[in-house]
């Protein structure tokens, strides 16, 4: 089943065209990670994909239909979205920057409900933030505000979430952390994950799929056994990369590269 798809999208920022004639079908419930070098429109493309950009031309599909044509509330019951750069408004509460997760289903006065408050519970539990549910977002580490960002994702109750380089400014346990928490989440609740990422290894290990981008354009996209391999990352990185199996993963590991110098 075909849930989320995008057809010849094209963004462009003034004259400048940053991703170009993109189809592409993203699989649903697995977790496609975006790779390429920076610059070549990953981030473009994710914004594009989730309406936080408009596009040029092309359509982005989502459960058959145009998301140009969705109301933004019913898109948010669909879809949540967390960019690379997050703020939340100075001594917030953990638990409050959660709740933000609950508007596209509040109406009225905006008042919470039982069940918001259930599901708000719910999604500090699952990602183990909800020993410091009262304490201030700002007062916490890059890892801690990383899953309670992802947390208030979580309380929109969306089956797809898209994450724009969820483990930068991340030290090495702290991405693992992250990186970890979404496999949890994509196994045992079989949500659709799409996110950027710029570590091939950490790509290879955790994504079912890739999507390798160059110049605004798909160069290859497929399992990790098909993406990360020596041709593709020399197009795409212009490294000369050699290539063997995570011991412990069995997936696609970049050993070592050398920069390819002299090419275009």
């Amino acid at each position: 089943m075909v849930r989320l798809a995008t057809e010849n999208l094209q963004i462009a920022y003034g004259e400048q065209i940053i991703v170009d004639d993109l189809s592409v079908t993203i699989p649903n419930k697995q977790i496609t990670a975006i790779i390429g070098a920076n610059g070549c429109g990953k981030s473009t493309f994710l914004k594009g994909m989730t309406r936080l950009i408009p596009r040029h031309s092309g359509k982005v599909l989502l459960d058959g239909g145009d998301i140009a044509e969705h109301k933004t509330k019913a898109l948010a019951r669909k879809m949540a979205i967390l960019p690379q750069t997050q703020e939340a408004a100075s001594g917030l509460t953990v638990a409050e920057l959660v709740s933000y997760g609950r508007f596209p289903y509040q109406t009225g006065l905006g008042r919470l409900t039982p069940t918001d408050f259930e599901v708000i519970n719910w999604a500090l539990s699952v990602t183990n933030t909800d020993a410091f549910r009262d304490r201030q977002v700002d007062a916490l580490s890059g890892g801690q505000r990383q899953r309670v960002w992802i947390a208030m994702a979580l309380a929109q109750e969306t089956e797809i979430i898209f994450l724009d380089e969820p483990t930068t400014y991340l030290d090495m346990a702290h991405q693992l952390e992250v990186l970890e928490l979404l496999k949890k989440l994509n196994i045992e609740q079989e949500r659709t994950i799409i996110m950027v990422l710029h570590d091939l290894n950490q790509a290879a290990r955790f994504a079912d799929y890739l999507i390798a981008m160059k110049d605004g354009k798909v160069i290859k996209a497929g399992p990790s056994e098909e993406v990360i391999e020596p041709k593709t990352l020399r197009e795409v990185f212009r490294i000369d990369a050699e290539i063997g199996k995570d011991p412990r993963s069995g997936k696609p590991m970049c050993i070592t590269y050398d920069l390819i110098k002299g090419e275009d």
